[in-house]
């Protein structure tokens, strides 16, 4: 029968995964695998190259997370320090409240695994994982129940490792604080999204509670899975992982003291040795399979998804469509000049259609460079004859910069770079107005002299 690794962690689990992608679904391919999960702690950022590694080899990709969740309080409230394990809660000073185990999962940031049961699960865990950077952050990007309720759409969750909430629960023995946390976590996920994580890394914890997850899971009617919370592809490389926890942790390995992992267990690992671990366990390696066919996670294709840039509506701007449109023809006959020398046939053309979409932001980033022109040079882009030339300028000086003018903003436009443009424009200016540095800028889009009039440089 098969296995699933339904927890693993890549090298974007940063300074603590040291799994490769590459070389990850080259050993799940290799051990006749069918799908594998990723489950980075806090993020999603190796997702797409998962997703498109493991399609290359005919695997499932089970694109997932392991967040940090707060259990009992919203992300706004939070203590001193938050701490990983209860065995630190001695670093917090004066509070002794916190040292009781009824209060310890207020102080905890407790750890759950999520998996993208399709696209819209995916994006919500985006959702997720976003929301805990930006509102959640401190030590580490975190959740709370509130967030994960809002998001849960699409959604597997597991229990969770050691560090999961139930599991926590049970290390205190306090079965019925972990059987209320699991009635939670079902009114969010739903039971049928919902699954009881058991581990077994040869770790005495680990074995203290896996009759009380049993127990859960047979009282709430849950599927068990088993799970390896793999951090390292081969069991020889848990050497080099020690080693990158040193840097993560500013430590050195001869330092008895500093953060380790117990053993060298948390590898990818054969059904076979997942057996020795948890074998007498009915169903829980038969179980991840169900999981993996619940999953059908469809990605779009990678493609450049350019933000649209909003002008203020209280904004009035000359509309000046005349010249726009033999700006557009500028840019029509050029793009046909080169198809002509490459050898291709040169019918380009644009439509109406197309020349209404052009002018939406077209138009507005015209006028404020036809405004530029006049700040920066002096000259009047409606009446460039008025131009007074200075000593030792060319008389036709104010020619020469509006058919430059017309010629970059025709390939700004054809380009597509109108709104990338404003959007710069944007927030230079805007940090300009506010005293903010800003950089003299570099390349071709920098040394144009359309930035030069936009105020983009200098």
């Amino acid at each position: 029968m098969d296995f699933v690794h339904l927890h693993l962690h890549t090298d974007h689990s940063f300074l603590d995964g040291c799994s490769r992608i590459d070389k990850l679904m080259a050993r799940v391919q290799e051990l006749g695998m069918p799908a594998v999960a990723m489950t980075d702690h806090g993020n999603m950022c190796g997702a797409y190259d998962f997703y498109s590694a493991a399609k290359q080899r005919g695997i499932k990709p089970l694109c997932g997370c392991e967040v940090y969740l707060v259990y009992d309080h919203n992300m706004a409230d939070h203590p001193k320090r938050n701490v990983e394990r209860t065995d630190d809660i001695g670093d917090i000073e004066n509070n002794p409240e916190m040292l009781k185990p009824e209060n310890f999962p207020r102080y905890q940031i407790f750890h759950k695994t999520l998996i993208a049961k399709d696209y819209e699960g995916f994006i919500n865990l985006a959702k997720i994982s976003s929301e805990a950077y930006y509102r959640g952050m401190y030590y580490r990007p975190r959740v709370d129940l509130e967030t994960l309720a809002r998001h849960s759409k699409g959604i597997i969750a597991l229990s969770g490792c050691l560090n999961g909430v139930a599991s926590q629960y049970l290390l205190y023995g306090d079965y019925e604080k972990a059987r209320e946390a699991t009635a939670k976590f079902l009114d969010i996920f739903g039971r049928d999204n919902y699954f009881i994580e058991v581990q077994n890394h040869f770790m005495p914890a680990q074995k203290k509670i896996i009759p009380g997850l049993m127990k859960l899971a047979k009282e709430f009617n849950l599927r068990a899975v088993a799970t390896n919370d793999s951090h390292y592809i081969y069991k020889s490389d848990a050497e080099a992982h020690d080693a990158m926890l040193c840097i993560q942790t500013g430590k050195v390995l001869s330092d008895e003291k500093r953060m380790r992992y117990p053993n060298n267990e948390f590898y990818l690992k054969t059904r076979e040795e997942m057996a020795v671990a948890l074998g007498e366990l009915e169903g829980v390696l038969d179980n991840t399979l169900a999981v993996a066919e619940m999953v059908d996670l469809k990605m779009p294709e990678k493609a450049n998804h350019y933000p649209k840039y909003e002008a203020p509506a209280d904004i009035v701007f000359d509309k000046d469509e005349v010249n726009f449109n033999r700006i557009l023809d500028l840019y029509v006959a050029k793009k046909n000049e080169v198809l002509a020398q490459n050898g291709k046939e040169a019918n380009f053309s644009l439509s109406d259609d197309d020349r209404k979409r052009l002018m939406k932001n077209g138009l507005f980033l015209f006028d404020l460079c036809k405004k530029g022109l006049a700040e920066r040079y002096g000259v009047d882009y409606d009446n460039p004859s008025a131009y007074v030339p200075k000593e030792g300028e060319p008389p036709d000086r104010a020619k020469f910069l509006c058919d430059k003018l017309d010629y970059e903003l025709s390939i700004i436009v054809g380009a597509g770079f109108v709104d990338y443009f404003l959007i710069v424009y944007d927030f230079i200016n805007w940090a300009r107005r506010n005293q903010i540095p800003v950089g003299p800028g570099r390349g071709s889009g920098a040394g144009c002299m359309i930035a030069y009039m936009l105020h983009i440089t200098d």
